[in-house]
C-alpha cells in the first residue's frame, strides 16, 4: 500500500483496482460462445433485401427473381435453374432474365 503524506500525517491508499470485465463462469462462457455461433450462422446466411426506386416506383429485387423464375417455369418446367442473371430497366419497368446462360425473357415491374 502506498503511504501519502499531507501535512505531516501518513494517510493510506487502498490499492488501485484493476479494470476490466469480471471472469466468466462456465454457464456464462458457453452462453457467450453460442451467442457467437449463432450470430456467425446468422451473419453467414445474410440475404440483403434491395429495392430499386425509380421515379416514385419501387420495387423489391426478390420479388422480382421469384417473378422470373415463375415465368421460366411457365416455358420449362423440368430445367433446373443453376444460373439466373436479371438486368433491371426501371425505366422500361421490366426486368430482363437469362436463365442458364440460354433461355431468356422479360417481367414488368
Amino acid at each position: 500500500m502506498d503511504k501519502v503524506k499531507t501535512t505531516g500525517e501518513a494517510i493510506e491508499q487502498a490499492p488501485k483496482k484493476r479494470g476490466g470485465r469480471k471472469p466468466m463462469t462456465a454457464e456464462e462462457k458457453a452462453a457467450a460462445a453460442k451467442a457467437r455461433a449463432e450470430s456467425k450462422v446468422k451473419a453467414d446466411s445474410l440475404k440483403p433485401t434491395v429495392i430499386v426506386q425509380f421515379q416514385g416506383a419501387e420495387v423489391d429485387l426478390g420479388t422480382l427473381v421469384e417473378a422470373a423464375r415463375a415465368d421460366f417455369r411457365q416455358v420449362k418446367k423440368r430445367t433446373p435453374i443453376t444460373d439466373l442473371k436479371l438486368y433491371v430497366k426501371p425505366e422500361e419497368r421490366t426486368a430482363y432474365y437469362v436463365v442458364n446462360e440460354k433461355h431468356s425473357g422479360s417481367v414488368s415491374c
